[in-house]
């Protein structure tokens, strides 16, 4: 008897073993088919437009497990591309609540979040948002340079300057050239308010933070300039060619005028020449063309923007030719065609875009720090080609 009980024992065990196996994949079927049943109910309301009574059945029915947060995610994703910003809103904030979230999710759930503030532009909401994350190695550059936008959006560059050591830590050369033109703001504000040391430390700070920064040193000369220190402005106004070579064209003017009152008054022409041989400036070159006129023959000024044309042919050289050719006739009776070809070039030049944005592709006949259109910093430039340098 004892023998028939310990032959049986073994087979028991197993079909214990198998019920409970099959007892278990019993529940792990159920579950998944509500799963799927609630993920349908849900569809089904989206699918009819009832899409605040399929938010509130999946928020309402679904836990948030390892197997759902994307879900929710995509949801949220979809409604934001659609514009519809309260409804990601909701489900945006339902994740941030959950506490049984990985801290991963729980910052990404936080970042998006943010997003949606930012966009529906409640900025103080969204800052909070992103203040959380300026540490996580995830998010906190991204936290950052939201956080940047936002404080350019209200104009507060002082709470942006109080981001500077999270920003330097980060590396970001982006984050930094944008903190840059913070200081700038700042330095703007001191020269109104006349306060010259005050000027000059905040615009080093721009140059420590980002040394290509040219707006840093156009402002530091204009600063030099009004402080009757010409020597140091003329070294800025080159150091603007050296960073920034396309921006150049707009300061040869203000350098001119500054190196007329400087004591090395000689150089500036045959830099200008360097500027124009390295570059092929139309502005450079009309510049030249002046020094030319006084100092050489008519012939050769002739010749060299001729030569110059040919290399770059530009509206604004065609114009300064037929300037030219106009005040060479001046003895004479000028020709009525040059005149009229002359306004006509002039009435274009006038009305065209004068500034084109590198990174979005704006264009506008004024200069603006920041482009109007995609806020990036220092992107205008002088147009190319035909129709400009």
């Amino acid at each position: 008897m004892f023998e028939l009980l310990f032959l049986l024992l073994p087979v028991a065990v197993g079909y214990g073993w198998f019920m409970g196996r099959n007892s278990v994949k019993q529940k792990n079927q159920l579950a998944k088919d509500s799963l799927t049943i609630k993920y349908s109910t849900g569809l089904n309301y989206l699918l009819s437009n009832q899409q605040d009574k399929a938010i509130d059945y999946l928020l309402e029915t679904l836990e948030v497990e390892d197997d759902t947060v994307e879900a929710h995610f995509a949801m949220a994703n979809l409604f934001r591309r659609r514009g519809e910003l309260d409804r990601a809103l909701k489900v945006h904030e339902y994740l941030v609540r959950q506490p049984m979230l990985q801290d991963k999710e729980k910052q990404h759930a936080v970042f998006e979040l943010g997003r949606d503030f930012y966009s529906a532009g409640l900025y103080d909401r969204a800052e909070t948002m992103f203040l959380r994350l300026t540490k996580s190695p995830v998010y906190g550059i991204k936290a950052l340079s939201y956080l940047l936008q936002i404080y350019q959006s209200i104009k507060d560059w002082q709470k942006g300057i109080d981001l500077e050591k999270l920003i330097i830590k980060s590396k970001d050369k982006k984050l930094k050239h944008v903190l840059a033109n913070f200081y700038c703001e700042l330095a703007n504000i001191a020269i109104a308010e006349d306060e010259y040391i005050k000027e000059l430390e905040l615009l080093q700070h721009a140059l420590q933070l980002d040394p290509k920064s040219s707006r840093a040193n156009l402002v530091m000369a204009q600063v030099f300039e009004s402080s009757k220190h010409y020597n140091d402005a003329c070294r800025c106004y080159k150091e603007i060619f050296l960073q920034d070579r396309e921006f150049f064209p707009d300061v040869i003017d203000k350098m001119q005028a500054c190196y007329d009152l400087s004591d090395h008054k000689d150089e500036f022409y045959p830099f200008i020449k360097e500027v124009y041989d390295k570059t092929g400036s139309t502005s450079a070159l009309i510049k030249y063309l002046e020094y030319l006129d006084k100092a050489d023959t008519k012939q050769r000024s002739e010749e060299y923007i001729l030569a110059a044309l040919k290399r770059r042919p530009t509206i604004r050289g065609f114009k300064h030719f037929i300037k030219m050719q106009l005040n060479e006739d001046s003895e004479q009776t000028s020709p009525q065609s040059l005149d009229v070809i002359k306004e006509l070039v002039a009435a274009y030049l006038k009305v065209r875009p004068r500034y084109s944005c590198r990174n979005c592709g704006f264009n506008s006949t004024v200069h603006y720090w920041s482009c109007p259109s995609c806020h990036d910093w220092e992107q205008l430039k002088p147009v190319r080609g035909l129709e400009g340098e």
